[in-house]
């Protein structure tokens, strides 16, 4: 008499569902890329090289949903600093550590439950102070009151 041998069966295994993909949260390339060209590739605070764009209201400060997205990802909101964030070194990771200097120069705007128009708050930049508007360009402006920028 003859047997046949079964193969060994397999364990069971679960079906992944495929996660679905990351949200854009960030400006499109496009406006990147207006960024970038504007401020010539290089930190508009000292002039190092960089490729960061740095948000003057940080993200997570309701910036990333409906109708404020837009606007918080708008040429106006973006600077180029070097730098990346809380790591390494750079103007970026100090922004992130001097709060209330970068605001007195215009690089961080708080929200404070305020709508706050970033075209009429200007930057002091390595060349002095600039307006940064929507169509992706910037204009010299004079010095705010006191020289800082939240006096505007």
């Amino acid at each position: 008499m003859t047997t046949s041998a079964r193969p060994a069966a397999r364990p069971a295994t679960k079906r992944r569902r495929p996660s679905p993909a990351p949200r854009r949260t960030g400006p499109s390339e496009d406006t990147r890329t207006l960024c970038r060209a504007r401020d010539g590739g290089l930190c508009v605070r000292c002039g190092k090289p960089a490729r960061d764009l740095d948000h003057r209201r940080g993200r997570g400060a309701g910036g990333t949903h409906g109708d404020l997205s837009d606007e918080i990802n708008g040429p106006a909101w973006l600077l180029t600093l070097c730098g990346m964030g809380n790591a390494g070194d750079g103007c970026h990771r100090d922004k992130d550590h001097d709060r209330d200097t970068f605001e007195a120069e215009g690089y961080a705007i708080r929200r404070n439950g305020l709508f706050v128009d970033a075209e009429l708050v200007p930057v002091k930049t390595r060349h002095g102070w600039f307006l940064y508007l929507n169509d992706g360009t910037r204009t010299p402006c004079p010095e705010p009151p006191d020289g800082d920028a939240r006096n505007t």
